[in-house]
Order: C-alpha cells, then sequence, then structure tokens
C-alpha cells in the first residue's frame, strides 16, 4: 500500500503539466457509472468497474488537498488515473471552459474570471474554504498589521518599513506578489485593496506563480512581504501576521471575523461518470471529515458565514 501511494504521488507530481491534450480521450465507465458519496472505496462493484481518466489544473493553495484525495481514490479504484497540474485559478478555469482539464481548481467564482455564458456552462463544486493571510520574512519586526498600512503597501503608497504602525526598525520594504490570474491574489486584493487601484509605475520585486514558490521567495528575502494561503503557514520559514489585531486562524475565518479567505471551488463542464465520482467523493464524509482539517482547510458545512463574488460576507 504505501509502494502504492508514492508511486501514485509522484505520477501526480511528475505528469501533471504534460498530460493537458491526452486527459479529455478514453474516459469510460461502466456498470452503475458512480461511486458512493460516502466512501471512496464504494462498493465492489463500483470500484472494480470505474475506470478512465481526469486532469485537474488550477489554483495551488488547495492542490496539496486535492493530491490526497486523489490517491486515496485512486488506491480503491485502480483503474481511474487523476494527474494534479497547477497554473492557477485563471489557468483552471480556462482549461475546463475549454475541455483540456475535466476539473478547475480555483479560488474565485468563475463569473469573476470568464465571460458570462462560458461561466454559466459550468458546475460550481465548493469543496472547501480556505483562510489567507499577510506573511513577512521572519527578520521583520512587526506582530500585527493593519489593513490601512497592508492596502499602502501592496499599492506602493508605503514603501518603507519605518512608515508601518508598530515597525521599529526601518528599510525598503521587498513587495512578493502573486502574478495576475491567482485566485490567491485576486481573494486577497479584493479584501484589503478594496477597489482600489494599483499604479501602472508600482513594481513588486517579484510576482510568483505558485504558493510554494512565494514560502521560499519570503524566506530568503529581507524585509519582504507577500500572502499565503494557510495551508501554507510554515512558522519555520516565515512569519504570519493578524490583521487588525486578529489573528489567523481557521477559527477566526469560521465565525467571520477574519474576512480574507475563499471558497476552494473544483469546477466541471458535462462531467463524466469517473469525474462526478471523484467529486462526490470529495464532497464525502471521507474527505471533509478528515482530509479537508488535515491539510489544513475549513469544511463548507462549518462556516457561519457566506461569501459572495464581490467579497461580501453575510452571517448564516
Amino acid at each position: 500500500m504505501i509502494k502504492q501511494n508514492v508511486s501514485r504521488r509522484q505520477f501526480l507530481n511528475l505528469m501533471g503539466a504534460t498530460s493537458v491534450v491526452a486527459a479529455g480521450l478514453g474516459l469510460a465507465a461502466c456498470g452503475s457509472g458512480s461511486a458512493s458519496s460516502s466512501s471512496a472505496e464504494g462498493s465492489s462493484s463500483s470500484a472494480s468497474t470505474l475506470s478512465g481518466s481526469i486532469n485537474c489544473t488550477g489554483a495551488t493553495s488547495f492542490q496539496t488537498l486535492v493530491e490526497d484525495a486523489a490517491n486515496a481514490f485512486m488506491d480503491s479504484h485502480e483503474d481511474v488515473t487523476i494527474t494534479i497540474g497547477a497554473g492557477g485559478s485563471g489557468q483552471g478555469l480556462s482549461d475546463v471552459k475549454d475541455g483540456t482539464a475535466q476539473i478547475g481548481r480555483s479560488d474565485i467564482f468563475a463569473e469573476q474570471k470568464l465571460e458570462a455564458s462560458d461561466a454559466a456552462a459550468l458546475t460550481d463544486n465548493q469543496v472547501a474554504v480556505v483562510g489567507m493571510g499577510p506573511i513577512v520574512n521572519s527578520g521583520v519586526d512587526i506582530d500585527d498589521i493593519s489593513t490601512a498600512d497592508l492596502k499602502g503597501i501592496f499599492t506602493g503608497a508605503i514603501t518603507d518599513w519605518s512608515q508601518v504602525s508598530g515597525s521599529k526598525t526601518s528599510g525598503a520594504i521587498q513587495v512578493i506578489n502573486r502574478k495576475a490570474g491567482s485566485g490567491t491574489r485576486a481573494t486577497f486584493e479584493q479584501a484589503v485593496l478594496q477597489g482600489a487601484t494599483v499604479p501602472d509605475d508600482f513594481k513588486p520585486v517579484a510576482e510568483e506563480d505558485s504558493s510554494g514558490t512565494v514560502v521560499e521567495k519570503v524566506n530568503q528575502t529581507e524585509n519582504s512581504i507577500s500572502y499565503l494561503a494557510f495551508s501554507y503557514y510554515d512558522d519555520s520559514k516565515f512569519k504570519a501576521l493578524p490583521v487588525d489585531g486578529v489573528a489567523a486562524t481557521n477559527e477566526n475565518v469560521e465565525s467571520g471575523d477574519f474576512n480574507i479567505w475563499a471558497y476552494e471551488h473544483m469546477y466541471t463542464k458535462d462531467a463524466n461518470d469517473v469525474t462526478q465520482a471523484f467529486i462526490d467523493y470529495m464532497l464525502s464524509d471521507d474527505v471533509q471529515g478528515s482530509l479537508v482539517e488535515k491539510d489544513g482547510f475549513i469544511s463548507v458545512s462549518k462556516m457561519k458565514v457566506s461569501k459572495d463574488m464581490d467579497g461580501n460576507i453575510t452571517k448564516s
């Protein structure tokens, strides 16, 4: 079993970026055509007859969660192959729209990125909630940051740490941003910039296309600041900051006290049996009750608030 898990994970990592063209071919499912929504194993009949391949691309913020679920699903369905690619939310939405992926992962609603007609053709499967927050290099001597200061930093109005409330030292702020098309960036800017325009002459020191790269960049760059999904938090590599005195925790996201968060969407288009079976598994108790929390996410059912595509938060 251990060897099987390892080989499948290696396959995901090696093949995820190169399987786009072939992913839509050869999909088949026999018998009942779907797995039980309460278990990856399902019945012995569905486990033995479900077959096909799934290409899943998009947001890196919950890639680890989907990889863990895919490994468990493939262990119980040996004739199913799931490849996991990255590329960001925009890429995932574009791929599922165009049919080069069966599942597009996104931190944002499809309507925020696609034409209305294209978004309407997709099915929105909200599989989890993820909190996101600002992080700084471990050498930066602040322990909290205000939304106003974040807004100033990420619009270029604040350029030195001496201008930030609570900072005891000075130094040019090194802004590490996500690339355009990133759902993490869209979520952060919606909550923090609140519609403010970013000047054309504002140039971050870097714009990265994956959360993992941001971790390493902030770790290695003095005076740097960026933002990440909670699932990537690592106290050994950077400092995560409360915002306006509110800690960046899942509990504060659930209650609505911390407002930088997003739904994790897995969009499909005319899902075939094998794709729908995997979506059903992502929504099952097996994933929602264990993998979601283990990987640092929140089950949608636990949220005491909801958020629309404009960022408006409503108490449930």
